[in-house]
């Protein structure tokens, strides 16, 4: 084991908080290390010249196998973190915890959709809306949002760059939407951190869904976008393959002395001092960290002495609806594919007992490399089955569509029994979908048809899920003024430690309907000017 440094601040994780905090410490002059499990993929691992679907046989062959769940192309990609190497062991039936190691974390694979929390929304916070606003604001411009000024209450309006225009299925959902005349439903421009101004190395180039990694870097990534402006600075450092196993409390003390890492390419034992330790992990790593981080004082995990860390797992339920427009059979693609979400979808249902809830969502149109919208026609051989969708090709769509979880306190992370494939205890997620959830999978069911009917759908492909795969991991160490009900408080520092921070989804105490991922990083831009002006001050007073 190698003689331990020091720095000011060790950042652990490189996604969506991780990456915004390094920028702006860096940026302070703050010395500050990064840690990242993985490693920095090659510049080009995503980049293609064809967009996904468009081959000529449209993906069928004879080894075409149908039916074939059009859901499922999402959460099947190499990059995600398998049973050995991520934070669980991914049972068969479980949970379905998605990672990716690797510089940037699941943002490699993100879909750029970054829209605000609502006041509403911070109901159960330490602190509000009108707090985070500034920070909000200042993320949509450092990473790009694209959308339109709307004056939606319970979604807030930000700072955007232009959208791509509407397709013809857009319309059709638009007009679809519109003519529920309910005065809640509302369809509009898709709000998404995607490089839109024509004429840049990074500009959008319109492959379609940002999911399998976007060729050019058109979607936000740290590596792409804020990296290249502190890598070079002689105050910040990134190392990956640095594989956090625990945090090293300061004798009995309440403060964390540093970290202990595994660095991957070698296989040693390293320590890394800090005067500031924050993990930006993820809503699962993160327990799994502090759970490992178990000593004689604190034998149930760092910040947990009243069992709060790995409660309240969320994650969002959802319903997904695909169908083939038949007003749009035959029809040639002559616009612009886009970023093949191009639309937001917010409305209001009603559970059983008549109170409202709201959900949001939004409308795909894309071109896939399958055309899941065959996936009934099972007797059909497979020239028949392409000569389909030659006429239904350009006219799929699908509707996504997302409630708020529930903070249950028997869906936890917990200590596992199992290790991974470095020796390194791995956590157990318990996790059941609550009964409101499914009333709320089923209203949003009868939304989404009503809208895809009036559209002209033809035959309607319905799944519903919330066994992890909206992938908006939330929580664990949430946000909280009483310790006894959270782990860290309105700063975001751990309620037993001093200088023990966390800034991921796991903070998030109650995760409304809405993505997490701007949320995180407009909390990771907070915590950064808390953490240098808490500097600064130490500073003065030395």
């Amino acid at each position: 084991m190698t003689a331990a440094e020091f720095c000011d601040v060790v950042v652990v994780g490189t996604g969506a908080g991780g990456g915004i905090l390094a920028h702006k410490l860096a940026k302070s002059g703050l010395r500050t290390i990064s840690l990242e499990h993985g490693a920095m993929l090659p510049e080009d691992h995503f980049r293609t010249t064809i967009p996904p679907g468009v081959t000529r046989d449209f993906g069928i062959d004879p080894s075409t196998t149908w039916p074939s769940d059009p859901h499922d192309s999402l959460f099947v990609h190499p990059l995600f973190a398998d049973g050995r190497t991520g934070s669980t062991a991914r049972p068969k039936g479980g949970f379905r915890h998605f990672q990716v190691l690797a510089v940037n974390g699941l943002q490699n694979l993100w879909n750029g959709v970054s829209v605000r929390f609502s006041e509403e929304d911070f109901r159960s916070w330490p602190f509000s809306y009108a707090d985070l606003a500034p920070h909000y604001g200042a993320v949509e411009r450092l990473i790009a949002v694209c959308g339109t000024k709307e004056g939606l209450p319970n979604l807030p309006d930000g700072d955007y760059l232009p959208p791509k225009p509407l397709r013809p299925a857009d319309r059709l959902i638009v007009d679809a939407v519109n003519a529920l005349k309910d005065g809640h439903s509302h369809a509009i421009p898709n709000r998404k951190a995607i490089n839109t101004k024509a004429g840049t190395p990074t500009s959008c180039i319109s492959t379609g869904m940002c999911t399998s990694g976007c060729p050019v870097g058109a979607v936000y990534k740290f590596s792409t976008r804020l990296l290249p402006q502190i890598a070079d600075l002689p105050n910040y450092e990134l190392r990956t393959q640095a594989k956090v196993v625990r945090l090293l409390r300061d004798g009995d003390s309440r403060r964390i002395a540093g970290v202990e890492y595994i660095d991957l390419a070698t296989g040693e034992r390293r320590h890394l001092r800090a005067g500031t330790v924050v993990l930006a992990a993820g809503a699962v790593e993160t327990p799994r960290i502090l759970f490992n981080s178990a000593d004689e004082v604190d034998p149930s995990g760092l910040g947990n002495r009243h069992e709060r860390v790995g409660a309240g797992l969320q994650d969002n339920p959802k319903v997904v609806l695909s169908t083939s427009l038949l007003k749009l059979w035959g029809k040639r693609r002559d616009y612009d594919l886009g970023y093949g979400d191009l639309l937001i979808l917010l409305s209001q249902g009603r559970l059983p007992d008549g109170a409202p809830f709201p959900f949001i969502g939004h409308a795909i149109h894309s071109a896939p490399d399958v055309p899941h919208y065959l996936t009934g026609m099972r007797h059909f051989p497979p020239f028949l089955k392409e000569r389909l969708a030659r006429t239904m090709f350009h006219s799929y769509v699908t509707l996504g569509l997302f409630c708020q979880g529930e903070a249950t306190p028997a869906n936890r992370v917990r200590p596992g029994r199992s290790v991974d494939a470095y020796g390194v205890p791995q956590v157990e997620v318990d996790f059941t979908i609550p009964a409101a959830s499914h009333q709320m999978m089923d209203a949003m069911t009868v939304w989404g048809r009503r809208v895809l009917r009036r559209a002209s759908a033809t035959m309607i492909y319905a799944s519903r899920d919330n066994s992890g795969t909206g992938i908006h991991y939330a929580g664990t160490t949430a946000i909280s003024e009483d310790p006894r009900r959270g782990v860290v408080d309105a700063d975001l520092k751990c309620h037993d430690f001093d200088n023990l921070y966390v800034c991921d989804g796991g903070v998030i105490p109650e995760l409304p309907d809405k993505h997490l991922t701007l949320t995180i990083m407009a909390l990771a831009d907070r915590l950064g000017g808390h953490l240098v002006e808490t500097a600064r001050q130490q500073a003065v007073a030395a």
